[in-house]
């Protein structure tokens, strides 16, 4: 068998022994390939090899090893003239770029392959000052290449395809996970996403719609290792206008925000030189930034993602890479916990084209023009999780209870109460299909944490007041809170998946106790909580009961004795929610929240749960024992006749002052 055009490359020359440079030289040396460093000056390249050895010392290898198969000359004649692959990392000046390959061409053997590091130039112009242009191919390495896994491949218009597969095979023998670009587009992957993510988070700075610590804590929020700014600041913000304003210069529609200019413009470059969006210590000093966790919620980060999504959706269809490459990229050379287009099926590829829609109409550039992919996607119901096929296919169930809405998407269930032309008012369907899907969820292995939530404009405006004034004795309200409503409180407090409340609207009564009896709750800043029971001559028995143990007397005595009702940060202060944010961002936050339950062993989730139960059974069972049956009683009263047939007919009740 004959060996492959990767397996006879042996000699590698680096050309520049800047950052790159050395980097690139250490890591074909520590590889164990042969490496000539070429430069222009010897101080340079001392300096190159003083960097390396410390370098090497710091990831804890052995520098000799990898030193003495590196080589350093300024002659152009000794670099080249047995090269396998020569990769080039000089500065980004196109035309100094083609004058150093006009020289390799005229050196390097024909076998030779002949590589830039660019990371925005055209590969097919560089390749256009050879005689050889399918020799020629992008290698576009990250910084710290020493650290960074990912490498770039891009097809010039004429790379032939034995030399895009020769470095495929190199940079995984290098360590490297090579991300494959079949067009030469500006940008090529990787920056064309980085660059829409995070030019949107200066541009919301720029116009004062956010600030910097806040979007750099919602990104980390959904587990991101550091916000857009302080990226920026680490890779340097020089570079990254350098590769917007030469983006933008060669046809792309992007606009470079005036602040970004302005920091380059004023030599801030962020880490590198101890100023940027934020300080450090000293010029090339790297510490952490303090961003302040609590106001993770105070930004939706899908302002972020929608443009980078957008810009992905183009690669597609313009079919210059694929899915799997895009996630590639940003799991392994952005660190991200998922790549963009799963974040994306996570979201729902209707919201995001809903948010570029906000974006566009605030800024009125084309740029946020939702591409037609996107479109497609969502008017064909291919939204992801939600539908069970976006970008990718997913695990989908969905089934109806009675006017419960039941869905599993992958391994989180979405319990809906569906009845929104009554606010999700809790009539006896509801109760009973609110029970069968929360069993299925118990039931089904796969599943790892519940959502509920309700339909339309409200949460869980109650119980259903039209159906309580139906009963017509005590027997029927007895028979309701016996075989129904009580083994639907017990299901709740005994599911053994954590439980997260979604409210995005309405909290009343019966919904507000559900809120109580969930482990964990997220609110819309729209939202409102009450216990009015007592308004209709009833009273809220979980609320009076179970309540207990996530409030104190003083709270819930002001709720039920007053039914007032609680805005929602009210409700987050007291401790009825967790969090509140913004309307739009209840389903993710709730999402999130379920799926940071998953780190945890889901034995461990189901002890916790059961232990916690026990405890309230111990302390409030005959409690709560005791409340229903007043409740039976109280609905059969003349306070309730008269408090049910006042909220019917939109009055006030007679003992009202």
């Amino acid at each position: 068998m004959s060996e492959s055009l990767a397996e006879r490359v042996d000699a590698v020359t680096v050309v520049g022994a800047g950052t790159m440079g050395h980097g690139i030289a250490q890591t074909f040396a520590t590889a164990g390939y042969d490496v000539t460093i070429v430069d222009v000056d010897e101080e340079i390249l001392e300096t190159a090899l003083e960097k390396i050895e410390g370098s090497l010392a710091k990831l804890g290898e052995d520098p000799d090893a990898a030193l003495d198969r590196i080589e350093t000359t300024t002659s152009d004649e000794e670099a080249y003239g047995d090269a396998d692959l020569v990769v080039e990392a000089v500065p980004e000046d196109i035309d100094l770029k083609a004058e150093v390959f006009a020289t390799i061409d005229d050196l390097a053997p024909d076998r030779a392959i002949l590589a830039t590091n660019t990371s925005t130039l055209p590969i097919t112009e560089i390749a256009s000052a050879t005689d050889r242009p399918g020799n020629v191919v992008g290698m576009h390495f990250s910084n710290p290449v020493q650290l960074m896994e990912i490498v770039e491949i891009i097809r010039g218009e004429e790379t032939s395809d034995d030399v895009f597969e020769a470095v495929q095979e190199l940079s995984e023998e290098i360590g490297k996970a090579p991300v494959l670009v079949e067009k030469d587009i500006p940008g090529f992957l990787i920056n064309r996403i980085n660059l829409r993510f995070w030019l949107e988070a200066v541009r919301q700075v720029e116009q004062g719609i956010q600030n910097k610590e806040t979007i750099d804590a919602a990104i980390r929020r959904i587990g991101l290792p550091m916000g857009p700014f302080e990226v920026l600041d680490f890779s340097g913000i020089d570079v990254a206008t350098m590769a917007a304003r030469s983006m933008r210069d060669r046809g792309v529609d992007l606009h470079v925000p005036d602040l970004l200019e302005k920091k380059t413009d004023a030599g801030d470059y962020g880490m590198k030189t101890g100023d940027g969006f934020y300080t450090y210590p000293e010029p090339g000093e790297y510490s952490r930034v303090d961003i302040p966790r609590e106001r993770r919620h105070d930004f939706d980060p899908k302002h972020l993602l929608a443009p980078a999504v957008n810009e992905a959706a183009w690669l597609l269809a313009n079919d210059v890479t694929t899915k799997s490459e895009i996630d590639k990229a940003m799991k392994i050379g952005m660190n991200w916990p998922r790549g963009l287009l799963e974040f994306a099926d996570e979201l729902g590829i209707d919201r995001l084209v809903e948010t570029l829609e906000t974006l566009r109409e605030r800024s009125g550039w084309e740029e946020y023009e939702p591409h037609p992919l996107l479109r497609e996607m969502a008017s064909n119901d291919e939204v992801g999780q939600k539908s069970g096929i976006g970008f990718y296919e997913w695990e989908y169930e969905r089934t109806q209870f009675e006017t419960v809405q039941y869905e599993r998407r992958e391994d989180l269930a979405w319990i809906t109460l569906d009845r929104p032309d009554q606010l999700n008012a809790l009539d006896e369907p509801s109760w009973k299909g609110l029970n069968a899907a929360l069993e299925r969820a118990a039931r089904d292995e796969d599943v790892r944490a519940t959502v509920l939530t309700g339909s339309g404009r409200a949460f869980c405006a109650g119980d259903d007041i039209a159906e309580i004034q139906s009963w017509e004795s005590a027997d029927d309200a007895a028979e309701m809170v016996d075989e129904v409503l009580g083994p639907t409180a017990k299901t709740l407090r005994n599911h053994p998946k954590p439980l997260i409340a979604a409210v995005n609207g309405v909290a009343n009564g019966g919904g507000c106790e559900l809120v109580l009896l969930s482990d964990l709750a997220v609110a819309s800043e729209g939202s409102d909580f009450a216990l009015p029971e007592a308004k209709i001559g009833a009273l809220p028995p979980i609320g009076l009961t179970y309540g207990r143990m996530s409030l104190g007397k003083k709270d819930i005595m002001e709720l039920a004795l007053t039914g007032d009702q609680l805005t929602a940060s009210e409700a987050e202060s007291m401790g009825i929610v967790n969090y509140v944010v913004g309307d739009e961002q209840v389903a993710d936050v709730a999402h999130e929240l379920a799926r940071s339950t998953t780190a945890s062993a889901p034995g461990s989730v189901a002890e916790m749960k059961d232990l916690w139960t026990g405890m309230e059974d111990d302390l409030l069972d005959a409690w709560f024992g005791d409340a229903l049956d007043r409740l039976v009683e109280r609905t059969q009263s003349a306070e309730a006749s008269e408090g049910l047939a006042a909220f019917l007919e939109k009055r006030d009740p007679d003992w009202q002052r």
